[in-house]
């Protein structure tokens, strides 16, 4: 088994110079073993394949330095955007938001890109072997299951170049599986419509003969048939949005696909599929999703194994007791804050609305579930953490800052935190970055979900028919599809936790239904809004104001609520101030990522992106 590891690691070098590759698989390779012997062993071939499944971004870290896109520190892509802030003032993150990065100097990019090709190239491998595979009966290796791996197989080569597509456009394809060659490595870019329709047709062919499920519990987390649907979805989903369909510049290129509205209506073809399979249903406590291992809103998933190391990074380890000292590593901006809605008698206002109620000394008071579910904040009531109430801030000079503020107590500090994939259950005494030592629970991370499908197919929906036209007659019109996302958002029965900031009643209610009557572009921004309060810190905020083509004067300052103690005649009282913590740093280039300039000079057949050195194009 080891061996296999290690093959794995040779073979999967990535669309590169084949001067780093010339020995791939020679006899005299360190580990000895060789193509012929990989696929002629059932063990071998079965953890090549798995091997490139944990190649994918694990986005949500496990341990010290094992994952989320950043590698290190342990930082979700969250923080480069509006919606997010990294506490930690160093690393990848720090320099993308200030913009001292490039094609040639690295960012996370750099490293998806030859991430990417890595698998890309196993894949092929793998693809070009498999029927070398002898049958197994003690591992329940038939004609049926192989089968089965090379649809795997199929959906992962697609999932990887749709990666690639959406965050540089158009890649060189490979077409046929075979062990990857000099001129392969020369191979130019082909156009975006290209690249499209070739990861489209591999998820069609690999939802041909994909599973609805897996029969065997262990392989929950494999490929399905609705994740190669929605994949597809996604994908035209994608290719319909203005960065890559844009009237201004029609032809098809690397950098863009020719513009057709079109498109809208076949992402919501595409996303029409994956609803009628009937399979997938949203959750209904929206305090569970991302906690429970095996449910029916998760349609590909990353499994983790058990751990609490995720509870110990997002919540400041002052609130617990001789725990981990790099906790509320993650924070949420007032930029995102004040997306969810506030509640008054049953209808949602914007808290900028006169009429909501909204009192800006209480801020935390009857907003949108998600909040409480998302977001750690001043005065949250933590019953599990030893019955505390959290208290963070800075101060005014005449009082004390808040006690349980995260370590580093930064500038730019919005000293509001992200809990999304944290269990507020746990309160953890011990070190979390041990993945064994203390409680443990289950934090797995949906690449894709139903809600997700869902609002994919309300915004294709709106763009083409508006927002209450059931134009592909399957009895869902836009507007009916987010308000399944919205109205599934209530508050818990169990309301022990944050019981004084619900409205009034018995705390079962949530968000109401978006109203009808909405223009097409009044709807595109409920949906938007909805889409960003939904999916925060699940890695679309970053691609959506891209693909959106958004305003970077929209995006790029960012503001904290920032709780200030002070003193009001001998009584310690709290007061939240709006401050803008941060510029960032955004040019129309950085709408698409950068080829790294080592690949531009190993394929001179490869054009960079728009805007970047040596491109034939000028900024978007």
């Amino acid at each position: 088994m080891k061996k296999i590891i290690i093959l794995f690691s040779i073979v999967a070098l990535g669309f590169v110079s084949c001067d780093d590759t010339s020995d791939l698989l020679d006899r005299n390779v360190q580990t000895g073993i060789t193509e012929d012997q990989v696929f002629q062993n059932v063990q071998y071939a079965e953890r090549f394949l798995y091997d490139i499944y944990d190649q994918l971004i694990p986005v949500i870290p496990i341990g010290p330095l094992s994952g989320a896109r950043w590698r290190s520190p342990d930082v979700y892509l969250e923080a480069s955007t509006d919606n997010g802030h990294a506490e930690a003032q160093w690393g990848n993150v720090h320099n993308f938001n200030n913009g001292a990065w490039d094609a040639a100097s690295g960012s996370f990019s750099n490293l998806d890109w030859k991430m990417y090709w890595k698998s890309i190239r196993a894949l092929n491998i793998y693809l070009a072997n498999i029927d070398k595979v002898p049958y197994n009966v003690n591992f329940n290796f038939d004609e049926a299951k192989k089968t089965i791996r090379k649809a795997e197989a199929k959906l992962l080569l697609a999932w990887n170049y749709a990666e690639l597509a959406k965050e540089f456009g158009g890649v060189p394809l490979i077409e046929k599986f075979y062990m990857i060659t000099d001129e392969d490595m020369k191979l130019p870019r082909n156009t975006y419509d290209e690249t499209v329709k070739f990861i489209c047709d591999l998820c069609d062919e690999a939802a041909l003969d994909l599973p609805l499920e897996h029969e065997n519990a262990n392989d929950y987390g494999r490929v399905t048939k609705g994740a190669a649907l929605a994949l597809k979805a996604r994908t035209l989903l994608y290719a319909a949005s203005p960065l890559w369909n844009n009237p201004q510049k029609p032809d098809d290129s690397p950098f863009r696909g020719k513009y057709s509205p079109e498109k809208w209506k076949l992402a919501a073809e595409a996303a029409a599929e994956v609803i009628k399979m009937n399979k997938y249903k949203l959750m209904d406590d929206i305090t569970k999703i991302f906690l429970t291992r095996v449910n029916d809103e998760f349609i590909f998933t990353r499994m983790n194994r058990r751990v609490s190391y995720p509870t110990g990074l997002s919540v400041p380890n002052a609130l617990y007791v001789n725990a981990y000292g790099n906790g509320g590593m993650n924070q949420v901006t007032y930029n995102m804050i004040k997306q969810y809605d506030k509640l008054k008698n049953g209808v949602a206002f914007d808290i900028e609305d006169p009429q909501s109620g909204y009192d800006p000394a209480n801020p935390y008071k009857g907003r949108d579930p998600r909040f409480y579910r998302d977001c750690l904040y001043n005065g949250a009531i933590l019953k599990d953490i030893n019955n505390q109430v959290a208290e963070f801030g800075v101060t005014d000079g005449t009082s004390t800052p808040g006690k349980h503020n995260d370590p580093y107590k930064g500038p730019m500090d919005t000293y509001v935190y992200s809990i999304k994939f944290a269990d507020l259950h746990l309160y953890i005494t011990w070190n979390p970055a041990f993945a064994y030592r203390g409680q443990a629970v289950d934090a797995n991370y949906p690449y894709i979900r139903y809600a997700q499908v869902l609002l994919d197919y309300a915004e294709a929906m709106n763009e083409y028919y508006g927002p209450e036209v059931d134009g592909l007659g399957i009895g869902l019109t836009a507007l009916q599809a987010v308000n399944e996302v919205r109205t599934r958002a209530k508050y818990p029965t169990d309301l022990t936790r944050y019981r004084e900031y619900l409205p009034p009643g018995d705390g079962t209610t949530g968000m109401p239904p978006l109203p009808s009557g909405m223009s097409k572009e009044e709807m595109r921004e409920k949906l938007r809004k909805e889409r960003r309060v939904e999916l925060s810190y699940e890695e679309h905020r970053f691609w959506d104001v891209r693909r959106w083509k958004l305003d970077p004067e929209e995006f790029t300052t960012i503001q904290a609520q920032i709780p200030e103690w002070y003193n009001d005649n001998g009584v310690r009282k709290v007061r939240y101030k709006i401050v803008t913590t941060q510029k960032r740093v955004f040019s129309p280039k950085m709408y698409r990522m950068p080829i790294p300039e080592d690949q531009i000079f190993a394929n001179p057949n490869l054009v960079q992106n728009p805007g970047w050195p040596s491109s034939p194009e000028a900024d978007e």
